[in-house]
């Protein structure tokens, strides 16, 4: 009885052990658009629309540091591809011109929770 119970332990801490993080790997896929304004120099919005070949960036986990980043399409639209369940951070910089070097991070957090899930980001709006 003890030969059967010792290595079906082993096998349950092993597989414990091997979960993995956020990251690449994985079947689900992050999507989303951004979205900005279009600033004149007395702080008007002048137009807006979804902002084509901006630059988005994804953190892994509790990172702090960029994994991979992609350039929105025509129509706004990203897509990040072939993750893992767990938690990512998404952002992009936008213009302000009271921050250090005229830009802040606009991020937001998300989670896939399941295997080939397909999240759907809210807009990222950014000033321009």
């Amino acid at each position: 009885m003890l030969k059967r119970i010792i290595p079906a332990i082993v096998i349950a801490i092993g597989l414990i052990s091997c979960s993995k993080e956020a990251g690449e790997g994985g079947t689900s896929s992050i999507q989303g658009k951004i979205f900005g304004y279009d600033v004149n120099t007395s702080g008007i919005v002048t137009d807006s629309a979804y902002v084509q070949d901006a630059r988005v960036y994804i953190t892994y986990g509790d990172g702090t540091t960029v994994d991979d980043d992609i350039r929105t399409s025509y129509t706004g639209d990203y897509v990040f591809r072939g993750l893992r369940k767990g938690k990512y951070t998404i952002f992009v910089y936008s213009q302000c011109n009271s921050c250090p070097f005229n830009q802040e991070v606009v991020k937001q957090t998300v989670e896939i929770t399941e295997n080939k899930q397909e999240v759907i980001a809210p807009d990222i709006k950014i000033f321009d």
